[in-house]
């Protein structure tokens, strides 16, 4: 086995679980992945620990399986989203370069073109990466991780969601997008003036957008999954 052969299995199951093609509680059967992607099992089971560590995959005596989703833990979980993506944009504009405002400035165009396309999951992983691009200017590994952990929570839960939204208004997903893509813009311009204040207000107005439209969606009547959604979640609605 190779560093590689670990770092691509990690991969692939990751995406496969944040597309929800592994659905949350479904087992992990370390043999039939290995033959599925045509490794061994020691690569598959380097990347069972690793989504472990990451929150993905959860344990269970012997076994692993796709970590649920926990919609009574949602507010918690955007709570510590918010502190962290405010540290990571604050860190960013204070010590970004300019191969980061590159990197940035490539994430940025690429979700452009994915929402152009109408690719709902280009969308989602691009903008994930725009976000990433991001935390790595922030040079802090520490908030970095964090950052990325409670990022990737808050993508499966949005995933779920908008699975099971299939009503959703059109003209409203137009006007979220737009409003995301000018919010990108202004994180830019923001993170590139060494702004840490705008970045900070900015970052903050990004999290609201995205926890506004998953709120909507959640107390729209609309199933989640296999129906299960807790209407209870406590969202502090005025």
């Amino acid at each position: 086995m190779t560093e590689r052969d670990a770092w691509k299995v990690t991969r692939e199951l990751r995406d496969a679980i944040l597309r929800l093609e592994l659905r949350p509680g479904r087992s992990l059967d370390e043999a039939a992945l290995a033959e599925a992607l045509s490794v061994s099992r020691t690569p598959v089971r380097e990347a069972i620990i690793q989504l472990i560590a990451d929150g993905l995959v959860v344990r269970e005596g012997r076994s692993a399986k796709v970590a649920p989703l926990d919609f009574d833990d949602l507010p918690k979980l955007y709570d510590a989203l918010l502190i962290a993506s405010r540290m990571v944009h604050r860190l960013a504009a204070q010590n970004r370069t300019d191969d980061d405002l590159k990197r940035i400035t490539e994430q940025m165009e690429l979700f452009k073109d994915a929402v152009a396309s109408g690719d709902g999951v280009g969308r989602s992983e691009t903008n994930f990466s725009f976000h990433m691009a991001i935390a790595k200017a922030a040079d802090n590994r520490h908030f970095s991780g964090f950052y990325e952990q409670t990022l990737i929570g808050s993508i499966r839960i949005a995933r779920a969601c908008f699975v099971s939204a299939a009503n959703e208004d059109e003209n409203d997903v137009r006007l979220h997008l737009a409003e995301t893509v000018r919010q990108h813009d202004l994180i830019f311009d923001a993170i590139k003036a060494h702004d840490a204040e705008r970045a900070d207000e900015y970052a903050t107005l990004h999290h609201n957008l995205t926890k506004q439209r998953i709120k909507r969606i959640m107390f729209s009547g609309a199933p989640v999954l296999n129906g299960k959604l807790d209407l209870a979640v406590e969202w502090n609605l005025p």
